[in-house]
């Protein structure tokens, strides 16, 4: 299937986006098509001035009434680079709130307002005016609410990357930039589905919406009477991912459905066990078991809105949420380097080594050389960047530009009992390898050993994050690896013993066990 048919699919789709009121009577028979279409979300908007898009209070109490959350989008005009600015942010950041009051969105930090880039705009404008524009929006936001925005797929990894929304919508023009990436990427909540349609009965023109994540992370929210506000499905227990209500097909009581991770790269989902190929997985994709499996081993999951088969030795129960956190940052990398086909020194992508290289104060990017001509390394920029992006529990990590000083790190912590570090450094006797390590091994013709890496901080070295285990090998992902993010290549691939230890002779210098959350 191409990606123009893969992008129109709307099965599942749960949510709808309407640019006009709906408390009247078309409105009326348009609510009731909705609500028999499985659609529980609508989403309205917010402007700077009251129009007639705009949601009005006795709409929200209508629709709240009428079972449905409502998630507002703030937007003005964004079709112009024009638009965007500090202060334009900040002023449009205020109108949104000063409405969210008028509506009775509550101001708790857990409802939404999403915020429209409607055009295809380039990397310069991207890191420039827009990133100014959602600054200044979160400056003035604050904790009140959740920021999302509406966009393309560069936009939306941008914004993601620099940790300015948290609900990410992809624009149904998927042609813009960096949309076919994200899309496959899983990292949207949100996607509009081409093209928009007209609801005959009612004469309202709508656009469908999928949601790929639980429907209480939109953070929706509903009205009462009085006007009192609240997040929709707050207290919900609801795995109902793709838009499909608490029970699924089949009756299946989907709150006792089970999360598990895809464990390798090439596992496809299919239509019956062993049958048509419906589309393929993706490593670290988190699915939802339907069932316990079958004899011969295959399970019936959902993956997104769709629904299949896959063979059980290749999903995987979740481990540690801190282990988790660290897997999801190396793999949302490896997918913004489009599975390892990007190249360092092109655009966009030099500019995504440019946000490691930031994150530990240096001012490189993917095409920076040294004055003597040779490339700039970013693999340990990369392991930095990623274990800063897998949240708190790494913060005592010692994110550095070489492998070789947080392997130094670790090892002292080991040594020392450092309990508050993430990671103690071990010899590949000492401990088997496991999901979310880093192994460093030696390069350019280099042999160092374990007890120089003890004793020293200074020396050229690369180290991967694991990201697959079985039985004889491990998988890992790095950065700098053939000039981008790259999984499982040759040189990434290392052989375990029958006790599950790596074996010697692979160059191996250190393992460094992930210990975030465990206990002491």
């Amino acid at each position: 299937m191409s990606y123009r048919e893969d992008f129109a699919k709307a099965d599942g789709w749960s949510a709808a986006d309407v640019s006009i009121r709906l408390n009247n009577a078309a409105g009326k028979t348009f609510l009731a098509f909705l609500r028999a279409s499985g659609v529980d979300t609508i989403i309205r908007y917010y402007a700077s001035s009251a129009r007639p898009k705009t949601v009005t209070p006795e709409e929200a109490k209508l629709l709240s009434k009428e079972g449905f959350g409502i998630l507002p989008v703030f937007q003005d005009s964004s079709r112009s680079i024009s638009n965007f600015s500090k202060r334009s942010g900040a002023a449009n950041a205020r109108s949104a709130m000063d409405f969210a009051s008028r509506i009775g969105q509550p101001a708790n930090g857990r409802s939404t307002i999403l915020f429209a880039v409607d055009a295809d705009y380039g990397t310069a404008d991207i890191d420039g005016p827009i990133l100014d524009y959602f600054a200044a929006v979160k400056d003035k936001i604050g904790g009140s609410f959740r920021i999302g925005a509406y966009g393309s797929g560069a936009v939306l990894a941008k914004l993601l990357a620099e940790r300015l929304i948290e609900v990410p919508w992809i624009s149904m023009s998927r042609g813009f930039l960096g949309t076919e990436q994200f899309f496959y990427g899983q990292r949207w909540m949100m996607r509009q589905v081409p093209p928009e349609v007209v609801h005959v009965p009612s004469g309202v023109g709508y656009d469908r919406d999928v949601v790929r994540v639980p429907r209480r992370e939109l953070g929706a929210f509903q009205v009462d009477a009085a006007g009192q506000g609240t997040v929709a499905w707050d207290e919900d227990v609801d795995a109902t991912l793709g838009g499909l209500h608490p029970l699924g097909p089949r009756g299946i009581d989907l709150d006792a459905a089970t999360t598990h991770y895809v464990t390798t790269e090439g596992l496809r989902l299919r239509e019956t066990p062993n049958g048509t190929i419906k589309r393929d997985l993706t490593i670290g994709e988190p699915v939802t078991a339907l069932d316990e499996g079958t004899a011969d081993g295959w399970r019936k999951i959902r993956a997104g809105a769709d629904e299949g088969y896959a063979f059980g030795k290749y999903l995987r129960v979740p481990e540690r949420a801190e282990t988790e956190a660290l897997l999801r940052a190396t793999f949302d990398e490896w997918l913004r380097f489009d599975k390892g086909r990007a190249d360092e020194r092109a655009d966009p992508y030099c500019q995504y080594i440019r946000q490691m290289w930031a994150a530990i104060g240096e001012p490189f990017d993917g095409r920076s050389r040294y004055p003597n001509g040779e490339e700039v390394p970013w693999s340990a920029a990369f392991i930095s960047w990623a274990v800063r992006r897998a949240g708190p529990a790494y913060a005592n990590f010692q994110f550095a530009s070489s492998h070789s000083v947080f392997v130094n790190n670790a090892i002292k912590a080991q040594i020392t009992g450092r309990t508050d570090k993430p990671f103690w450094g071990y010899r590949i006797t000492e401990q088997r390898p496991a999901l979310g390590d880093i192994i460093q091994r030696n390069r350019a013709g280099n042999n160092f050993s374990f007890s120089y890496a003890e004793n020293h901080a200074d020396y050229a070295s690369h180290s991967d994050i694991v990201v697959e285990v079985t039985p004889d090998v491990v998988r890992v992902v790095g950065g700098n690896v053939q000039d981008t993010v790259s999984l499982g290549r040759d040189i990434q691939e290392y052989e375990l013993d029958g006790g599950g230890f790596l074996k010697p002779g692979q160059r191996i210098i250190a393992l460094l066990k992930n210990r975030a959350g465990a206990s002491a």
